[in-house]
């Protein structure tokens, strides 16, 4: 499992880091940990947007814990967005 200690950071730091590294992860799960609580709501909207799972979320006395996991993309798929081309 990969981690992101985000503590030290603040919003909108943490959602900027935590939506980046998903959209560079090809699958697994990642954990995540920051302080900041705007950025909790931010996450979570960006990690159903990915498609991913949320399978641990929790606020401990302000440290908030999420276990995120995305599934392989299967590459063939990526290949035929890729030949439709753009307008």
């Amino acid at each position: 499992m990969e981690e992101l200690n985000l503590i030290n950071l603040e919003c909108p730091e943490p959602f900027m880091k935590v939506a980046a590294k998903l959209m560079t992860m090809k699958g697994g799960t990642l954990k995540v940990t920051f302080k900041d609580p705007k950025c909790d709501e931010m996450i979570i909207e960006a990690v159903k947007l990915m498609d991913c799972k949320i399978l641990e979320h929790k606020n401990d006395n302000g440290v908030y814990t999420l276990i995120l996991e995305k599934t392989r993309q299967d590459t063939r798929e990526d290949k035929s967005v890729k030949e439709l081309g753009s307008c």
